[in-house]
């Protein structure tokens, strides 16, 4: 995927000033860049030997999610992109990365860089510095300048050069990890010495505006990152297993598997066994669609592993089924992760369950949303989650209006939830959804 003719070098004019960064092909007309190196006018692409004009398409605005897409004038038919997820939930090396860009020591040519990415650092931490971005990661790169700046400073004697960055022109440059891209390169951390630059993930695109971050995902190709490959592939939350498979570990299921009519009828039998409690040969029904590529079942074996206890095994079939779509994984996948304390994890599967249509992952999102005070967010949610008929949205969703004085419109949404009698100032919220099944 990573083929030579993806990079190209961007030239443009800013303040009249001529510049150079990097960009990346993720399809025939358009490229991924840096949000900084899209500032500029007058845009040139050079495509592997062709020089192209192109215009700049989307930004995101922003230094700390520093992502923008170019559309080039001429369409050069070209495979699309794909794209992965970093886990950075704990620490861990992501080994085999590599950039194609176009740094100024390179001398307008393209140089291939390698390296790695440690998922427990970030480029600064909240706290320390107040305005410190917290999305960005570190990439070491393996491949460093020839020389130093301070270097190149002491051996020219132009002082002015002790901290300038020789990878000026990398910036846009996306790292790809197995085929996959991950981020894209922002800056050089120059007090962290010559080989550390800073990057924005990819799906990052997330933490925008919903306006916004959906004309990225559309432009990239993506209904949502949750189809995402996630690396490292460590699958399971940490704390939940009771022993680790190997980084070398087989996959739950073939990438390639497609439910079909077999597996339809494997799934429907788990349900009949499911039914009469005859929980054994549920199991077995399920876990022999699953490993067709039934989503559903999936989803029904890891509820059914979760109420064993066996939280590693229900995590991992809660993740290959939402990986894959599964609505109901999602939203199930969310609940376990808050029980591991993965509190933004949780709220991205029941975002992406919820926006996909599941009124129980609307109405447990409002209620993350409602503990965590973020009472006018929470407020959508129970609403959406109510006006789609779900009663316990409506239950909370009236003891919130009566709490901001809406008092007509809160007895309303009580008496749909289905209570005779008036609600008292005294009423508790319904709490989560624990598990939903896939039918």
């Amino acid at each position: 995927m990573l083929t030579v003719d993806r990079a190209v070098l961007i030239a443009y004019f800013k303040d009249g000033e001529p510049h150079t960064g990097s960009g990346f092909r993720i399809d025939g007309e358009y490229v991924l860049t840096a949000d900084h190196c899209a500032a500029g006018e007058n845009y040139r692409v050079l495509i592997d030997g062709r020089n192209a004009s192109a215009r700049v398409h989307l930004r995101t605005g922003r230094r700390d999610i520093d992502l923008a897409i170019l559309k080039v004038d001429e369409y050069h038919p070209i495979e699309r992109a794909s794209y992965a997820r970093i886990r950075t939930s704990h620490a861990a090396r992501l080994d085999e990365c590599r950039v194609l860009a176009f740094p100024n020591w390179k001398e307008n040519g393209r140089a291939q860089l390698d390296g790695y990415v440690p998922t427990g650092e970030t480029t600064l931490l909240r706290g320390l510095k107040e305005d410190a971005d917290n999305s960005k990661l570190t990439f070491k790169c393996l491949t460093p300048p020839p020389a130093a700046a301070s270097r190149l400073a002491e051996l020219t004697g132009d002082m002015t050069q002790r901290f300038s960055s020789q990878w000026r022109g990398a910036s846009g440059g996306a790292i790809v990890h197995d085929g996959h891209i991950i981020g894209v390169l922002s800056n050089h951390v120059l007090p962290e010495g010559d080989s550390s630059l800073a990057f924005t993930p990819i799906a990052a695109v997330e933490d925008l505006s919903a306006e916004r971050r959906d004309r990225f995902l559309a432009v990239l190709g993506s209904p949502s990152t949750a189809s995402w490959a996630i690396v490292p592939s460590d699958r399971a939350p940490q704390g939940n297993r009771t022993s680790e498979a190997g980084s070398d570990s087989p996959p739950l299921v073939d990438p390639r598997a497609r439910p079909d009519a077999d597996s339809e009828s494997l799934f429907h039998g788990g349900q009949l066994f499911a039914e009469q409690d005859q929980l054994a040969q549920a199991e077995d029904l399920w876990r022999r669609a699953a490993r067709q590529g039934h989503t559903g079942a999936m989803n029904n074996l890891a509820n059914l592993l979760h109420t064993q206890r066996k939280l590693g095994d229900a995590h991992d079939w809660y993740r290959e089924a939402a990986e894959r779509g599964n609505v109901e994984a999602m939203g199930n996948l969310a609940g376990l992760l808050l029980a591991a304390r993965k509190f933004r994890d949780a709220e991205h599967w029941w975002s992406t369950s919820a926006e996909a249509g599941s009124t129980d992952s609307m109405y447990n999102l409002a209620i993350l949303l409602d503990k965590t005070q973020r009472f006018d967010e929470a407020l959508i949610w129970y609403r959406r989650a109510a006006d789609a008929g779900h009663r316990d949205a409506m239950h909370n969703l009236a003891i919130r209006l009566r709490y901001r004085g809406q008092i007509d419109e809160a007895a309303d949404w009580w008496q749909r939830a289905g209570h005779k009698r008036a609600q008292s100032p005294r009423e508790k919220l319904h709490g989560l959804v624990l598990r939903t099944s896939s039918r």
